[in-house]
């Protein structure tokens, strides 16, 4: 509406400067661009143009937080929210700011990632920066291109260079506004997954005891008959609803509890879901190395394994029996899970 008020002069002069503009302007370079883009963001809204820190990342509000320092190794639980300088949000970790977005989903799981240090998760300004915070701490800060790079050692250097950048090109090609909030610190992440599994066997089932290291187990409905035992490198076929320990469902193929947990879709099956059976959910040979049954998680495979047919088990275990490191939508890094596992009955 604005443009059909102007006068045709106003419009002329406009255009000339555009074009005085263009010109300047055509053979710039990113970076510099985007120098003189956050240069002018700081003008208007901080009424100055700050330094860069040692970093070179721009350092908006601080505040280091009291508890647990951050060590070279250690594990740190960090809610965030990343938007561009025209505030237009581009990630976020948390459920609030996902409903504010209109973006709530309940097949989402949402609180902090988890960052290892030095593990090449973080860039490595940023790693540095967040480094100097404590478990409680908070930091806002623009980020500009230069700052997005990794040093990594000579092996990855070498590595990474052949697929076009070897952590020193910028990962990242506009200025962004990151606000970090450091959740947890956790140094030692077996440890505290273990801690975490006994204070849910002690919540929730009267303090059971592992079977094996980081595996627990119980039948809900056991069948006591001996003919009923599964013979190894059958497949059976299961039902299952798999959670966090938090309680959040991120997967089951039984149609009724998708649809308690807002997971129903109409294009899915829900059908039983076939797995090789073994003893133990592995097999060992003689020098004692384990293979786990393919096609489901390890933890998965071991509950199964000590099931026969027409049972009904709970089994929680540590992520180094689920997907470790990694992560989706539905599950955050470095997570134990819970399943309930139904065996059919014996045809």
């Amino acid at each position: 509406m604005m443009v059909k008020i102007l006068k045709a002069l106003v419009l002329s002069a406009a255009f000339a400067a555009a074009a005085v503009s263009c010109a300047k302007y055509e053979s710039e370079d990113n970076l510099t661009s985007q120098k003189r883009i956050r240069e002018a963001w700081m003008r208007t809204n901080l009424g100055k143009v700050i330094d860069a820190d040692e970093n070179g990342i721009y350092i908006l509000d601080k505040t280091a937080g009291s508890g647990t320092a951050i060590g070279d190794t250690a594990f740190c639980f960090v809610d965030y929210t990343v938007r561009d300088l025209d505030g237009n949000y581009k990630s976020y970790t948390t459920e609030e700011m996902a409903r504010k977005m209109g973006k709530y989903s309940k097949a989402n799981h949402y609180g902090p990632e988890i960052f290892q240090m030095g593990k090449f998760k973080l860039y490595t300004p940023v790693e540095k920066l967040v480094k100097g915070l404590r478990e409680g701490g908070h930091v806002r800060f623009l980020l500009p291109p230069d700052a997005t790079t990794y040093d990594y050692p000579k092996d990855l250097k070498k590595y990474y260079k052949s697929s076009g950048n070897d952590g020193t090109k910028p990962d990242l090609s506009e200025n962004l506004i990151y606000d970090m909030t450091v959740v947890k610190v956790v140094d030692d992440m077996e440890k505290y997954q273990i801690a975490l599994l006994e204070q849910y066997a002690d919540k929730y089932y009267a303090g059971v005891d592992s079977i094996e290291k980081g595996f627990y187990m119980v039948k809900l409905r056991e069948n006591h008959s001996e003919t009923d035992a599964i013979s190894p490198s059958s497949s059976v076929d299961v039902r299952y609803v798999g959670k966090l320990l938090d309680g959040f469902c991120f997967d089951t193929n039984i149609a009724d509890s998708a649809k308690v947990y807002g997971l129903y879709k109409l294009s899915n099956s829900y059908d039983a879901l076939s797995v090789t059976y073994q003893e133990k959910g592995y097999t060992i040979d003689d020098s004692g190395k384990k293979t786990y049954v393919t096609g489901v998680i390890n933890g998965f495979a071991m509950a199964l394994g000590r099931m026969k047919y027409d049972e009904e088990a709970i089994a929680f275990f540590w992520s180094n029996l689920a997907y470790g490191s990694k992560s989706t939508d539905s599950y955050p890094a470095y997570a134990p899970m819970c399943f309930y596992i139904r065996t059919p009955k014996k045809q």
